[in-house]
């Protein structure tokens, strides 16, 4: 087994304190742990960023004089960890994925693409659950709880530069073997399970934790019959190790002796002992049965709402100059069902939650249920169709009015090409800013 020293970084509004029997897991298996104090990792005061405490990993990792030679430590992350150490990587190694310092990186109920939580956190009711017992007090950490929000922009353009951008093919298993582990049953604790969401830990989306997410560019032109242009940008990633731990939630995910699942323990320490692609490859496909079969089970009563398999897909509008389109519409309906029944049972029963970022904000979150899409409509032979439409700036300028409409996904498997289980979507729409009916410019002779 390894000796290089493992990193644990805890998460938003926690302490290094909560994961000491994580550390003596370790140390009574043989690994070195160091613990990393981002000034006791400040992450709920409200001047505080993610982008601050990326810089701060990288100046604590320095001044504890640990190596950042190729490989050199493993880092075990709890939440809000995740932005942290991906943040830290963009800002020290962006471009440089071959000397990537990391070996081994085990992401715990990471929120890589936000918690449901984040704005009740920013609220008393947040203060209510964390306790006030700190320096800070009414302060919640409001920048990294900006960053930790359902379709937050800091996430989409993260992800754009560690998962989608060919200069930074980061998530290759020979630049670094990462595993993410996440519960999806709710808090024991009776105040904290009244906030339980089904496909979820009770903080965080399955969805939302994986690191495994498309990403689709939709682009229109200036006439508005025209067909859009769909572009699926290419991952620059390798499948990733996922796993959805039995009997878990937000919580016991840190505990790896847990009785409730007692292979946990074992899944970190395998995550730490990976040596080559290869079987790293190995433990990618082990993970992804277990939790085929997890889904595969017949769960009692309410749990078997806890898993359902659900999709998180977050869209943003902007026109051709790159500016952000903030009052904009999708409407998801069934272009040939002329009653409209498809729509109201998509929205009612499939559609589980939307979220925008914040007003006049061009990203939002959409939280489908796929297990119910599929049972309640693509197996009784419908399909799924999406539109987009903007709200016009003024009678000057407006947007283009796509009469064109995109089809999500249908009944033939080939149709069902963006569905995937426990994962994000990222969509890009381009809307082109055109003038209205008032003149922006004209010439005249003279």
């Amino acid at each position: 087994m390894s000796d290089i020293p493992v990193l644990i970084l805890h998460g938003w509004s926690d302490t290094s304190a909560s994961f000491k029997p994580l550390a003596n897991f370790l140390r009574n298996n043989g690994r070195q742990v160091i613990d990393i104090w981002l000034a006791d990792y400040v992450s709920m005061h409200d001047e505080v960023t993610i982008y601050d405490l990326g810089n701060a990993m990288g100046r604590a990792i320095r001044e504890q004089k640990i190596p950042e030679s190729k490989h050199s430590f493993d880092v075990i992350i709890h939440s809000t960890g995740a932005l942290v150490v991906r943040q830290y990587l963009l800002q020290y190694f962006y471009g440089k994925p071959d000397q990537c310092p990391i070996q081994h990186l085990v992401m715990l109920a990471p929120a890589n693409f936000g918690s449901p939580l984040a704005s009740a956190g920013q609220s008393v009711t947040g203060r209510f659950f964390k306790g006030w017992k700190w320096d800070g007090m009414f302060q919640t950490g409001k920048k990294v709880l900006d960053a930790l929000k359902l379709a937050s922009p800091i996430t989409f353009r993260m992800a754009e530069r560690d998962l989608f951008n060919p200069e930074n093919p980061l998530f290759k298993p020979e630049h670094i073997f990462t595993t993410i582990l996440v519960g999806s049953e709710a808090y024991t604790n009776p105040m904290r399970a009244v906030l339980h969401e089904n496909g979820s830990d009770g903080t965080v989306r399955v969805a939302t934790a994986n690191l495994n997410a498309s990403m689709l560019k939709v682009i229109f032109s200036n006439a508005p019959d025209a067909e859009p242009e769909k572009i699926t940008v290419a991952p620059q990633y390798d499948p990733i190790a996922f796993c959805v731990a039995e009997g878990h939630n937000h919580g016991s995910i840190t505990k790896p002796e847990s009785a409730n699942f007692p292979e946990l323990g074992g899944l970190i320490l395998k995550s730490l002992d990976i040596a080559t692609p290869s079987e790293y490859r190995s433990h990618v496909d082990m993970l992804r049965t277990l939790t085929e079969n997890l889904y595969n089970q017949t769960h009692p009563g309410k749990k078997s709402e806890w898993y359902h398999q659900y999709q998180h897909i977050v869209t943003c509008a902007k026109d051709q100059f790159g500016a952000e389109i903030g009052d904009y519409m999708i409407e998801f309906f069934e272009e040939a069902d002329k009653s409209d029944r498809i729509m109201v049972k998509l929205h009612s029963e499939v559609l589980e939650e939307v979220t925008l970022f914040e007003p006049g904000s061009g990203y939002r979150s959409f939280f489908f249920d796929l297990t119910d899409l599929k049972r309640e409509i693509l197996d009784n032979g419908h399909q799924v169709d999406m539109s987009i439409s903007a709200a016009a700036v003024s009678e000057r300028i407006k947007y283009v009015d796509p009469k064109k409409y995109i089809t999500v996904a249908g009944p033939a498997p080939d149709q069902q090409a963006l569905l995937k289980p426990h994962t994000p979507l990222l969509v890009d729409f381009q809307l082109p800013r055109i003038e209205g009916k008032k003149k922006v410019f004209t010439l005249t002779k003279a």
